[in-house]
């Protein structure tokens, strides 16, 4: 996947994370302006399972018409259709019992459960299948930004360090915020803490299956699916 680095190391784009975001933008760009030289460096050697395994129907918009990746999700995703909870107190002994809070129908605009591992690096072949040149197993050490100039970065590979210049530098680093924490950019958000827990669990009956469905006739017809 790797391609012969271009020998004056000049571009018109070079693009920090090869992740979704990156990937994403190398896309688009080349969609509008297929002459474009980009680059894409891409720190890992394969990318690992991340925060963001669950779309929402927006940003399924996004995957489906902006990047047509709807068979693709598809065929290698798990469709997700919203949320449902289930409310128990005192007086719930069964499922049966508690009330619930769900859609009732299949929703016009879907969601995926998605393995972002491999999502991304579908995103990122096509990319490069579009033209976009990338370097894996790169990081950007320093980046110098010249407003309406050419930006230098120097960019360790192989074990060496190249310079790459660009018109444009465009930071998909994600959390490493790689241009915001070289140039002071960077503040933390403490007026909007955040937090997510995810669980897996094994040996669990499914929601919609025939067995739970046969035990509880009425809560089973809350839901078509």
């Amino acid at each position: 996947m790797n391609a012969t680095p271009n020998t004056e190391s000049i571009y018109d784009v070079v693009i920090v994370g090869g992740a979704l975001s990156g990937a994403s933008t190398a896309i688009l760009l080349l969609r509008e302006r297929p002459q474009l030289r980009i680059l894409i460096i891409e720190k890992s050697a394969a990318f690992t399972r991340r925060v963001g395994e669950a779309t929402v129907e927006i940003s399924t918009y996004f995957l489906t018409r902006s990047l047509g990746l709807a068979q693709y999700l598809s065929e290698a995703h798990i469709s997700k259709q919203g949320l449902r909870f289930w409310f128990a107190n005192d007086r719930t002994k069964t499922l049966a019992d508690c009330s619930e809070i769900g859609g009732r129908y299949l929703a016009r605009v879907p969601a995926f459960l998605v393995d972002r591992a491999a999502l991304d690096e579908e995103v990122l072949r096509r990319a490069c299948a579009m033209g976009a040149e990338l370097w894996r197993c790169a990081t950007v050490q320093k980046a110098e930004l010249t407003p309406g100039g050419n930006q230098t970065l120097a960019v360790r590979r192989q074990d060496r360090t190249e310079q790459v210049k660009a018109r444009w530098v465009v930071d998909a680093s994600g959390v490493a915020a790689m241009l915001a924490r070289q140039n002071g950019w960077w503040r933390p958000n403490t007026e909007h803490p955040t937090t997510a827990v995810w669980s897996r669990w094994k040996g669990m009956k499914e929601w919609d299956g025939a067995e739970l469905a046969k035990k509880f006739p009425c809560w089973s017809k809350q839901c078509y699916g």
